[in-house]
């Protein structure tokens, strides 16, 4: 395992120990609160076939472990992946039979032995440690005809979490109305004769009408902590709180020391092309994840990069500037890094555990990862 130290830019032969460094941005000070370590820890092969990233994965969170499940589309399979002895085992997902699962689409660890799973079916499954599914919840029956579900971990596109509230025993995720458009964030509660909840979203405060010029970034992103829906939105640096048992609601800007925080609306037209230029040209904002240890938040963002048609789309989208932020319980800023760049995939490549942030090494532009083998970075306060 290789410590790492950050500096602002991560450096790979850096051996030394600093905070996130205090300066000033539009006459305020970004404050010096958090000292931060980079671990490099490498899965050694294992009896188990492994992903290199995984699209899908999430913490265990009832446990107090550094365990992260993701899920292995290959092997349509849970892989527990353990950070401290860098084991990795292997569930297998029902594929046939009254309990089949389809392609997942949103996964919640509560424990090692009981995780929630989402499938392209619009069914949720509680599966134990066996593989064995023991709740089917059918989410389509809490949907009328002028709603779609929106659980969805696509990087390119927008995040939304699926969620387990262990104190209301209930699940909870985003919709939208194909009449109006607007969002909202629906409970269901387990075993209980209840109504299902509905918590509207506020739009965003700085572009409140994203129905054109935004096509990749429309959506939401959508997160959990205990009572407190977090929300945000990609094209723009707002995050957004929503508390379900008081209502209470609270908007900060989260602005980027580094980056533009706003995207610039797309005017070029509706075609495949003109999109993709538009978000290479653009930042785009990650979903706000929740470190349970340090009860802290972590947001990620990508720069946006100079369009150049002779070096390809996929070779663009993987030389862009990747950020880490990281805010109080509060949601004031504490820190914001740049991390090293060729490293770590876009659209596949991280998650929160227990403790920090996992970042899958694994980008088409890093000369230096030559192996096959899962690398990860683990980023955690100090």
């Amino acid at each position: 395992m290789k410590t790492i130290d950050i500096i602002l830019t991560f450096s790979l032969s850096c051996i030394m120990s600093v905070s996130c460094i205090g300066k000033k941005s539009d006459g305020k000070v970004v404050s010096n609160e958090v000292e931060l370590q980079m671990e490099e820890i490498h899965f050694p092969q294992q009896d188990v076939l492994q992903l290199k990233s995984y699209y899908l994965s999430s913490p265990v969170h009832g446990d107090s472990v550094n365990i992260l499940i993701g899920y292995n589309y290959r092997l349509h399979s849970l892989d527990y992946l353990d950070l401290e002895s860098k084991r990795v085992t292997q569930v297998t997902l029902p594929a046939k039979g009254p309990h089949a699962i389809s392609r997942l689409s949103g996964i919640y660890a509560h424990s090692l032995d009981s995780v929630w799973v989402s499938d392209d079916s619009e069914h949720v499954f509680l599966v134990d440690s066996r593989g064995t599914v023991n709740c089917i919840v059918d989410l389509r029956e809490y949907l009328d005809n002028t709603e779609q579900l929106l659980i969805n971990t696509n990087y390119a596109i927008h995040t939304s979490r699926l969620y387990y509230n262990k104190n209301r025993q209930s699940l909870m995720f985003l919709t939208q109305s194909l009449s109006s458009k607007e969002f909202a964030v629906k409970e269901v509660f387990i075993n209980q004769k209840k109504e299902a909840a509905i918590y509207k979203l506020s739009p965003s405060n700085i572009i409140p009408d994203m129905s054109e010029g935004y096509s990749y970034m429309s959506c939401p992103n959508v997160n959990y902590a205990g009572e407190n829906i977090i929300y945000n939105y990609p094209a723009e640096s707002s995050i957004y709180t929503l508390n379900i048992l008081t209502n209470e609601r609270n908007s900060v800007t989260a602005e980027s020391s580094y980056t533009s925080n706003v995207v610039e609306k797309c005017t070029s037209g509706k075609d495949y092309a003109a999109s993709e230029r538009h978000r290479l040209e653009n930042p785009y904002f990650y979903d706000v994840m929740y470190i349970p240890k340090y009860k802290i938040y972590a947001r990620l963002h990508i720069d946006k990069v100079e369009f150049d048609a002779d070096k390809g789309i996929e070779k663009l989208i993987n030389d862009r500037d990747l950020y880490l932020m990281l805010f109080n319980d509060e949601m004031k800023k504490m820190c914001e890094v740049k991390l090293v760049k060729h490293r770590y995939n876009y659209f596949t490549g991280w998650s929160v555990s227990y403790g920090g942030i996992v970042l899958f090494v694994d980008n088409v532009l890093d000369t230096e990862n030559d192996t096959d083998d899962l690398i990860i970075d683990f980023v955690n306060p100090r």
